[in-house]
């Protein structure tokens, strides 16, 4: 258990120290993908790889959380998204054995329609433009550890241009197989597009390193979660705006603002907190750092960076909701349902 810990905290200076060592640059596709895909995992602050191996949605987050009783439950997630953007996502499990798991899931946001213009102005008709992927996974658990890899299929169009790949996520992650602890490393969207909207249009695919961990003290009805994300590619997530202006000095020079270390390491950070009030109810809260930093007001910072959530379970359906505050503009809402299909087509099998 010791030697566990000790490895995954040296891995994370290792990769945090090799991640701060460069500047932010070039361009992303299917950056969609780095939207949290339940509402779970968005009430916990938008990125979470270790609260609970229970929901069978996490697979979108880390492959390897997985948990043998959600054979054959069925997972669906509603988002609204302060654009008009809509975006849903679905999810599935079959156990293949006690130790090894395939789930499935789609993955779709739509923004709706638009009106076109050529370079004259003339309206050129309605366009529509969308984002999709659709994700097969599989894990092994070889207990106390469990490694996991998604397989993603993901498209993008907007109106005749359109842009196709394929990434994956590996995993692994240790769960404590008495205590409520776990730990998680994820690699996100390696691949490649197999094809660009036009023939020059040169992308980057959105990867990244992410480090997890989620632990609840013994007699406490609370989990905490800290989750590291950016952690790689090399790169400095602080933005510094060349237009802004510093303060001046006596001399009249310029003097421009500085980033803390402490600002650059916790920008990398997101806390999450489930207070479980019992086993059908709890409430989940987070805290990102870096959505806080980028986009709240200076003038009023209000909630942005916060999320919350709340689960009420009621026999085979569990209903969740969750809100993350964007901006003072708004926010997104998401709204969760996840059946025990397995239950039900049990209790039909008896009444037959």
């Amino acid at each position: 258990m010791k030697f566990c810990l000790s490895y995954f905290f040296i891995l994370f200076f290792m990769l945090w120290s090799g991640a701060v060592s460069a500047q932010l640059g070039g361009k992303q596709t299917f950056s969609f993908l780095n939207l949290a895909a339940n509402t779970r995992t968005l009430g916990l602050g938008g990125t979470n790889l270790t609260s609970d191996s229970k929901d069978v949605g996490m697979f979108f987050a880390n492959p390897a959380l997985v948990d043998s009783a959600n054979n054959l439950h069925t997972q669906l997630n509603f988002f609204t998204l302060n654009t008009g953007s809509t975006y849903s996502t679905f999810a599935f499990q079959k156990n293949l054995s006690p130790n090894k798991f395939l789930r499935a899931g789609i993955q779709y946001l739509g923004y709706g329609n638009f009106e076109g213009f050529d370079l004259v102005g003339n309206n050129t008709g309605s366009f529509s433009a969308r984002d999709y992927a659709l994700t097969v996974s599989y894990a092994h658990r070889i207990s106390p550890f469990t490694i996991g890899a998604n397989l993603k299929l993901v498209g993008s169009s907007i109106a005749n241009f359109s842009s196709f790949g394929i990434l994956a996520d590996i995993s692994s992650a240790f769960i404590h197989p008495k205590k409520d602890l776990k730990i998680a490393l994820v690699i996100k969207n390696l691949g490649f597009a197999a094809s660009n909207y036009t023939s020059i249009s040169q992308f980057s695919m959105p990867f990244d390193v992410q480090l997890g961990i989620s632990f609840r003290p013994e007699k406490m009805p609370i989990r905490f979660s800290f989750t590291a994300h950016q952690l790689a590619p090399a790169a400095d997530v602080v933005y510094n705006d060349p237009n802004q202006t510093g303060l001046l000095d006596i001399n009249g020079n310029e003097i421009k603002p500085t980033i803390s270390l402490f600002d650059k390491v916790s920008r990398r950070m997101i806390v999450g907190t489930e207070i479980m009030f019992s086993k059908n109810f709890n409430v989940r809260l987070g805290y990102n750092f870096l959505r806080r930093k980028e986009l709240a007001v200076a003038s009023r910072r209000a909630l942005v960076g916060f999320s919350f959530g709340l689960m009420y379970r009621l026999k085979n359906i569990e209903l969740t909701y969750s809100r993350s505050i964007q901006h003072l503009s708004g926010g997104i809402n998401a709204l969760g349902i996840t059946l025990n299909t397995n239950s039900l087509i049990k209790k039909k099998t008896i009444v037959n």
